[in-house]
């Protein structure tokens, strides 16, 4: 990736626009629109060279050292990630100036990412140039590791391919990522949404780019066990989910609860799918802007922001059918559905609604401490299923002994 570079001695979106950044609508490049877009975008690459190549920043030659001093300058200020991106308790930010910084790359990804340079900050935002730097191989040879697996992995991703949705080009380009992915982390190995998840992320960058921020996103902005077989994290997420609505929409959840009506099986695909199968693409796309920038708390305020919205309609239905047929598209055609990213153009009203004041006090730490809850009692279930299945087992090999036994 770093033959990817932008110029001689900083990154600059100014200079050469990723190709695989751009998303592929023929649209001109921002240095030749005219219009409030191209005073958006002009104004993000302001702020955004002002990160990376600061006078206190070390940048080196070449795009990859300015998005790692980015990175660096993102650590800083925001806390070393753990888990669900714990913030620390003190900022220390250095000057008053970078506090300044911080506040208007949140404000300016909230508003909305620029596509020309989308694929860009999703690399810079998830920490994928830490992530490929860290990397004791290299993605060519992930790749072929992850070509020769013949294991379970690798035949759901194949059963899978053909059902994302897309050309037998971009299928290669899924096959290699994914197979990589797996080779890289046998642990998780693959689990069906990472098809679609990887699609959205190659339609602003590259294939290797892609590979990098999607092992970045599951290894390190979300919180472990999202992918896991036992899902640990993820089924203690929607826990914490189910609480949150009690919390911020408690006539919902009244009626959710008299109806008999459980959320989980439609939130389940929400989380695991990071909103890309559930949303139209302009604002599944946003979402991942705030996600890889912010953390999970981010799924959440999305989650909750969708069931605000729909709530007048959800307060109508007395079964999980009718649930599910409002909340499967809530908002018209998703981004699943896309060949291409979307135009802009989609109400906004979702991102609004996700940082509106009824939320305040939703905050990744808050999150954290409350998860830590719901986790340590999916733990216990956990421990109890695994001795259940460790006693029929044993109670299993004892009687094919007396049976032996018997027999002679």
């Amino acid at each position: 990736m770093e033959r990817h570079g932008y110029g001689p001695t900083r990154w600059s979106f100014r200079q050469r626009p990723d190709k695989a950044s751009t998303p592929r609508t023929g649209a001109p490049s921002p240095r030749t629109r005219q219009g409030p877009e191209s005073e958006v975008e002009l104004a993000w690459v302001a702020l955004w060279e002002r990160i990376v190549s600061g006078p206190s920043r070390e940048v080196g030659p070449g795009d990859e050292a300015a998005i790692l001093a980015c990175e660096r300058w993102r650590r800083k200020e925001r806390g070393e990630r753990n888990g669900m991106w714990k913030k620390l308790k003190t900022m220390n930010f250095r000057s008053s100036a970078d506090a300044a910084e911080w506040n208007r790359l949140t404000a300016g990804i909230r508003r909305g990412v620029p596509g020309p340079i989308r694929g860009s900050v999703w690399y810079a935002c998830s920490g994928a140039a830490v992530t490929r730097h860290k990397a004791r191989v290299s993605y060519a040879e992930l790749v072929e590791r992850g070509l020769a697996l013949n294991n379970e992995a690798t035949t759901v991703i194949e059963v899978d391919l053909p059902r994302t949705g897309v050309g037998e080009e971009q299928i290669g380009k899924l096959r290699r990522v994914l197979r990589a992915f797996a080779a890289k982390n046998p642990a998780i190995g693959y689990c069906q949404s990472m098809n679609f998840i990887t699609k959205a992320l190659l339609l602003y960058n590259e294939e290797e780019r892609t590979f990098w921020i999607l092992c970045s996103l599951i290894e390190d902005v979300l919180p472990a066990g999202y992918y896991t077989p036992t899902m640990a994290g993820l089924r203690s997420d929607l826990r914490l989910l189910d609480s949150l609505i009690g919390q911020y929409l408690p006539t919902l959840k009244a009626h959710l609860t008299r109806c008999g009506i459980d959320l989980a099986p439609i939130t389940m695909n929400w989380f695991l799918c990071l909103f890309v199968n559930t949303l139209p693409a302009e604002q599944s796309h946003r979402v991942l802007d705030c996600l890889l920038h912010e953390g999970p708390k981010v799924l959440f305020r999305a989650a909750l922001a969708i069931l605000h919205l729909r709530e007048a309609e959800l307060r109508k239905v007395g079964a999980v059918v009718d649930a599910y047929m409002i909340l499967r598209v809530p908002f018209g055609a998703s981004a699943g559905d896309e060949g291409s990213p979307a135009a802009a153009g989609p109400p906004n009203d979702l991102l609004s609604d996700m940082y509106g004041l009824w939320l305040k006090g939703l905050s990744t730490d808050r999150l954290f401490q409350l998860r830590e809850g719901h986790l340590a009692g999916v733990r216990v279930e956990d421990e109890a299923h695994a001795a259940r299945k460790e006693a029929w087992r044993k109670s299993q090999q004892e009687a094919k002994q007396r049976e032996a036994e018997a027999a002679a």
